[in-house]
């Protein structure tokens, strides 16, 4: 296994030191102790959000997707065959939730216990999505509803 090596940055502005190291996989990893804090919240952002719609795939072709795509795909990374995630979570103490913004889309959990286990299943989550034609279908209609219901709000 490769050491890791981790660079700090301190802020005396809030007294606090983030440490960053970059992944031979690329995946940066960040940690910000907290010493007065009782919870840890484990974070994966990858840079996909809601203005994103053409991406190039593993044969250099180009693809476009739909608008959208960011937030559809937050959705559905939460599905897995055997299990409800977010039972899953909720079963290790732990909290769950994602959202997309512009530029990136977030997949986060809170939790008291069980950090090891936690962060774990947010990788894996991310790293091994499943989707079946029922179950993109059954999204769909979810995510229309909830765009119907952001039209009906005058705000």
């Amino acid at each position: 296994m490769t050491r890791v090596t981790f660079q700090e940055k301190y802020y005396p502005a809030v007294k606090e030191t983030l440490y960053q190291a970059k992944l031979e996989n690329g995946l940066t990893v960040s940690l910000l102790p907290k010493n007065d804090f009782n919870e840890v919240y484990g974070v994966v952002t990858v840079y996909v959000g809601s203005v994103d719609t053409e991406f190039t795939a593993s044969d250099s072709k180009k693809k476009t997707y739909p608008k959208g795509i960011a937030h559809f795909l937050e959705h559905k990374l939460f599905e897995k065959e055997e299990e409800d995630l977010f039972t899953a979570f909720a079963e290790e103490n732990a909290q769950a939730n994602a959202f997309t913004s512009f530029d990136r889309t977030s997949y986060l959990f809170s939790a008291t216990s069980n950090i090891e286990s936690n962060i774990k299943r947010l990788l894996d989550m991310v790293e091994t999505p499943y989707f079946t034609e029922e179950t993109v279908n059954k999204e769909k209609g979810i995510i229309a509803e909830e765009i119907k219901m952001y039209q009906e709000q005058p705000g």
